[in-house]
């Protein structure tokens, strides 16, 4: 599956992350070193949203909030 990032007209184009070859040992390895953190912090997310508790922040307010903080690059 190849999913392609949603362009905003005043960005440049990224390539999605699965295009990236450079970097897949190295995330390979970061998930292994991790999975048992990663997977309970998926487990108790999946947990606080069955039962209401999110973030009512969208993609976009994460993203300006970002970009405020570290600059427009």
């Amino acid at each position: 599956m190849n999913i392609k990032p949603k362009m905003d007209g005043n960005l440049r184009p990224l390539p999605a992350v699965e295009d990236d070859e450079r970097y897949r040992d190295e995330m390979d390895a970061f998930i292994a070193r991790n999975r048992d953190a990663l997977n309970d912090s998926i487990r108790r997310g999946r947990e606080e949203v069955a039962e209401g508790k999110m973030s009512s922040r969208t993609i976009d307010d994460i993203i300006a909030e970002g970009r405020k903080k570290f600059g427009s690059n």
